[in-house]
Parts: C-alpha cells; structure tokens; sequence
C-alpha cells in the first residue's frame, strides 16, 4: 500500500473514529465511544507512519495518552450514569413509600366510612326492630283485651 493509502485509511479511521466517539457519547454508550476513540488513535498512527513524522516511542506515548483519556472520560460517564441511577432508584423508592402511605390513609380512611355507615345501618335496624316490637306488643294487648272481654262475655252469657 502506498504512503498516500494509508495516509487516506488513516484519515478515514479518524473521520470514523470521531462519527463511533460522537455516537456514543449521544447514546451514553461508553463502549462505542471508546472504539471510536481507539480507531481515532489508529488512524493517528497511520497517518504518522505514513508521512514518516515521528517515532513509534512518540506515537505509542501520543496513543497512550489519549487512551487515557478516553478510559477516564468513560469512567465519568459510568459514575454519572452510575449517580443517576442511584438517585433515581432512590426517588422511585421514596415515591413509592409515599404512594403506599397515601394508599394505606386512603384504606383507612375508606374503612373508617365503612364502619360508620355500619353504625348507622345497625343504629337504623334497631329502631325498627323496636317500633316492631312496640307494635307487636301493642298488636298482643289488644289481642289479649278482646280474647279477656270474650272470656268477660262468654261468662256473663252462662250466669
């Protein structure tokens, strides 16, 4: 291959390189944005061997470095992402023991209703039962004041 190739296929290596870093750096990807900058750094190295600029010690270093900071922008983007989820996780369990509080006041509150709606049945029932009762009573003095001038009546026939 040709000095002007793989100048070319340097070039192409950091154009794609920098499209993979890019990419995943909008998809919070760390693994892609960490092939894209190494693919960044081999076409680095191409393009240097290519024009004959520099050394390998000089290239190897000037790779290393940015693989360095590669690895330790990911290390960022993993704590963050590592933080925001914690916190959400934290903010999703504290809506839910909220959630399950607001549901156990609202059961409480609903079994409250319920039992004096109870109260007020029952309350309602005996009232009833007595006025029945009162009636019945009323119903059986009557009865027995008839069945008595009956009894009264028949004995008052025979004398």
């Amino acid at each position: 291959m040709t000095d002007n190739m793989k100048n070319l296929d340097g070039i192409k290596d950091e154009i794609v390189g920098k499209v993979k870093e890019v990419w995943g750096k909008a998809t919070d990807n760390p693994e892609t944005q960490s092939k894209g900058i190494v693919q960044q750094v081999e076409g680095d190295i191409k393009q240097a061997v290519a024009s004959g600029r520099g050394h390998a010690d000089e290239l190897k270093e000037s790779a290393s470095a940015r693989v360095e900071e590669a690895q330790e922008q990911v290390k960022r983007q993993i704590t963050n992402a590592h933080e925001s989820v914690s916190t959400s996780a934290d903010e999703n369990i504290k809506n839910a023991i909220d959630e399950g509080k607001r549901l156990k006041d609202e059961a409480a509150e609903k079994a409250e209703e319920l039992r004096q709606q109870a109260i007020e049945e029952n309350e309602r029932n005996r009232e009833a039962t007595r006025e029945q009762a009162v009636e019945a009573n009323r119903h059986a003095d009557d009865l027995g004041n008839r069945i008595n001038e009956v009894v009264d009546n028949l004995l008052n026939d025979e004398e």
